[in-house]
């Protein structure tokens, strides 16, 4: 009886704990604070704050799978994460804050680096994605040597991370041919990939002047000829509108590209990265949509 009842209380206290991250998916402090000491349990070995150019916010992070760290035979994929936060134009997070990213695609095997990069206020557009393409780079060059596969690099990103990674697949003037030889696909959580005309002042600052406006739209640079493309989003998203996935798709298959979309009810602009935490990742399809996309591609 003593047993049952000890199971009753440690079900009773996952309960609960899955309750309170379900009612905090607005990504606040305490969220992150519990999904990221959930993650720490993860089977990985991290080497944290990697320079990849002379910035302070130039660093990133490397999280290696335990179980195939000690196989230099058979290096796993690697898998670039960039955040959001509007460009630093909403909030501002650090790489420190998406640890449950790392656990989850560790989890799976992968090699994981989480970056950070410089934001507006302080810079615009033509500076963040310039830190963006550095953090590939970079990754392309060294990953070798913390047991990840240069060869097979998959970009992925939520928000405006996902505008960043997408603007770096599609737009070929940013990363060296070489290295886009090396990109396996690409992964967006709830991105912006066509939401001209901009609306919000901080925006058309960040992006401005306005003759540069075309520039900073993904879907103007879809060729059908880039790695394939997985985009996912939130039906209850109010931050970004369904039109931006809706858009590239169709843009990427008129281009007769490669293109995989997953819509999913219930899930907001946030829940839909909340989804890769420990307490959530059953609720929705989400992880496990991921892992097969890579797993086809890889």
């Amino acid at each position: 009886m003593t047993r049952l009842n000890d199971q009753a209380h440690q079900t009773s206290e996952y309960l609960l704990l899955f309750g309170l991250v379900l009612g905090l998916l607005g990504c606040t402090s305490t969220a992150l604070f519990i999904v990221n000491g959930l993650a720490e349990t993860g089977e990985f070995t991290a080497i944290r704050d990697v320079a990849y150019g002379p910035n302070g916010l130039n660093t990133l992070d490397i999280y290696i799978p335990r179980r195939s760290a000690k196989n230099a035979q058979s290096r796993p994929p690697t898998i670039v994460f960039f955040y959001g936060g509007c460009w630093g134009g909403c909030q501002t997070r650090t790489k420190e804050n998406y640890l449950f990213v790392a656990q989850a695609m560790t989890y799976h095997g992968y090699v994981t680096v989480l970056a950070d990069y410089r934001r507006y206020p302080k810079v615009k557009f033509p500076q963040i994605i310039d830190d963006a393409r550095a953090v590939v780079e970079s990754v392309r060059e060294s990953i070798a040597d913390y047991g990840g596969d240069p060869d097979r690099l998959f970009i992925m990103g939520h928000s405006a991370g996902a505008h960043l990674g997408a603007m770096l697949m599609l737009d070929e003037k940013y990363l060296k041919p070489e290295t886009r030889k090396k990109l396996r696909g690409f992964i967006g959580l709830a991105g912006p990939y066509d939401f001209l005309p901009l609306t919000e002042p901080y925006q058309k600052a960040l992006f401005g002047p306005e003759e540069n406006y075309f520039d900073s739209q993904p879907v103007n640079f879809v060729e059908g000829t880039e790695p394939p493309l997985l985009l996912l989003y939130g039906n209850d998203d109010k931050s970004v509108k369904p039109r931006n996935i809706i858009s590239l798709a169709n843009k990427v298959r008129q281009a007769g590209g490669r293109v995989e979309t997953h819509l999913y009810d219930d899930i907001d602009h946030v829940g839909i990265l909340s989804a890769l935490s420990i307490p959530l990742q059953n609720r929705k399809p989400i992880l496990a949509d991921i892992h097969q996309f890579i797993e086809k591609w890889d």
